[in-house]
């Protein structure tokens, strides 16, 4: 005999859920009924908490959260500005057009980013300048497997403008603007001997924290989703089994809405700094100190060698 299934589920969903729970949940017993009655009793408790937590906390999930960040102490290394020229918090008055560019237009502003960090000089231009060369995706796991990234084999040197905008825009994936950004950051920092400026510290452990707990969360919501759709199906004719998987889905809902209220902050949290550290690099490009690349030291050496072999012959 089929089950009662609620949306007229298919023939074998039916004959599978008969030929797998048992007929306890099947029915309804007594003791599965109480059980389930005082799990839906304390999630029906338990669930407006976590609604009025979410509807509490929507200003974590817009701009108004960056300051958020000061909750969260520098690395002890850093100092006011980190040899920056200027540090993340004059960035908005000494360069307000670059500031609220890159916020607005991310990728365009990444664009610029990283020709700032090149120095305006597109040979040098790689792929991710390197820092993502190796195996990626499935081919960490299998030798031979999609996608083993090799910067400089692509023919990025005849046309670099071209495969930075696919870099900014799409090679990344929806967080190709970020990835740039970040390859932009590391490469002006190594080059030009500059540190981590305190504020970036802050949002880099307030992105980390804020991130630990919406994965967490979003764990929870998911667990509880799945077990409440187990519950209903396989629980039909028990009332308080099918209480049970409706307060669950609630209480997951609630939870999938603080997760997302999260993940919204962490977002602008994110693009404000990008927007900061973005005006920070073109102004450093524009006006900081101009140290040698990296290829300078061993030029240097040699010019020594030379200089010292020259006396050599002398005397």
């Amino acid at each position: 005999m089929p089950i009662p299934f609620r949306g007229e589920a298919p023939q074998f969903v039916n004959d599978a859920i008969s030929s797998t729970c048992p007929d306890c949940w099947l029915e309804g017993c007594g003791p599965l009924d109480s059980c389930f009655a005082i799990t839906a009793d304390t999630l029906e408790c338990l669930t407006p908490f976590a609604e009025s937590f979410a509807a509490a906390i929507w200003c974590c999930g817009s701009p108004i959260a960056f300051p958020l960040i000061y909750c969260f102490n520098p690395d002890p290394h850093t100092n006011e500005t980190s040899g920056w020229d200027i540090s993340m918090h004059q960035t908005p008055a000494r360069e307000p057009c670059m500031c609220c560019f890159s916020m607005i237009f991310l990728p365009c502003g990444q664009f610029l980013v990283r020709r700032s960090a090149l120095g305006g000089d597109m040979s040098r231009y790689r792929l991710w300048q390197g820092y993502h060369d190796g195996p990626q995706c499935c081919a960490r796991r299998c030798d031979g497997a999609p996608i083993t990234i090799q910067s400089g084999s692509y023919g990025e040197q005849d046309c670099p403008n071209a495969f930075l905008c696919l870099e900014v825009t799409c090679l990344g994936g929806v967080c190709s603007s970020c990835c740039a950004f970040d390859v932009s950051r590391r490469l002006m920092k190594e080059e030009r001997e500059l540190g981590t400026d305190p504020t970036e510290a802050r949002q880099e452990k307030c992105m980390a924290f804020a991130g630990g707990i919406a994965s967490s969360i979003s764990q929870w919501a998911c667990c509880l989703h799945v077990t409440s759709c187990c519950v209903g199906c396989c629980a039909p004719d028990s009332e308080g089994a099918q209480d049970c998987s409706a307060e669950g889905k609630r209480a997951s809902r609630a939870c999938w809405s603080i997760a997302r209220t999260l993940y919204k902050g962490m977002w602008a949290i994110k693009i404000i700094a990008i927007g900061c550290m973005s005006g920070q690099m073109t102004h450093e490009d524009r006006h900081g100190k101009q140290t040698p690349m990296k290829a300078a030291p061993s030029s240097m050496k040699m010019e020594r060698d030379d200089e010292l072999a020259h006396k050599k012959r002398q005397k």
